[in-house]
C-alpha cells in the first residue's frame, strides 16, 4: 500500500492534489474492475474523487485515498471506508455493494439523480 503512504506524504507537503488524484484513480480502476458484475454500474468524477452509481443511485466513492460505501447515520450521509483488500476479492465486494444498494434503494432520501452530486446531499 505504498500508494497510500505516498498519498499521505503528498497531501502533507504542500497539499499536492495531483498525488491525491492518482490514489483515487488507482482505487477507481480496481473497484470498477471488481464491481463489474453489478448491472448498470456507472462511474463519474465527483468532488475530489470518483462516484460509483447504479441506475443513478450513488452507493460508493473513491475519495480521500480510500474506497468507501455511502451510508446514512441519523440525518447525515457518511462514506464508510472499505478494507482495501476487499477490492481484490470481487465476489465479496459485489456482495457487500449489493447489500449497501438494497439499503439505499429503501431510503427515500437516497434519491436517484442524473446530476452529479445532488444525490449525496442531505435534506434540510
Amino acid at each position: 500500500m505504498s500508494s497510500i503512504s505516498s498519498l499521505t506524504a503528498g497531501a502533507d507537503v504542500g497539499g499536492n492534489l495531483r498525488s491525491v488524484g492518482r490514489a483515487e484513480d488507482e482505487i477507481r480502476i480496481d473497484a470498477e474492475d471488481a464491481l463489474g458484475a453489478i448491472e448498470g454500474l456507472e462511474v463519474r468524477r465527483v468532488f475530489s474523487g470518483w462516484g460509483f452509481y447504479r441506475r443513478g443511485l450513488l452507493f460508493a466513492a473513491a475519495w480521500e485515498g480510500e474506497f468507501r460505501f455511502r451510508t446514512r447515520q441519523g440525518h447525515h450521509w457518511i462514506y464508510e471506508v472499505v478494507d482495501r483488500e476487499l477490492l481484490s476479492r470481487p465476489d465479496e465486494l459485489v456482495s457487500a455493494a449489493r447489500g449497501v444498494l438494497a439499503v439505499l434503494e429503501a431510503e427515500p432520501a437516497a434519491s436517484r439523480t442524473g446530476k452529479r452530486g445532488s444525490g449525496a446531499r442531505c435534506p434540510g
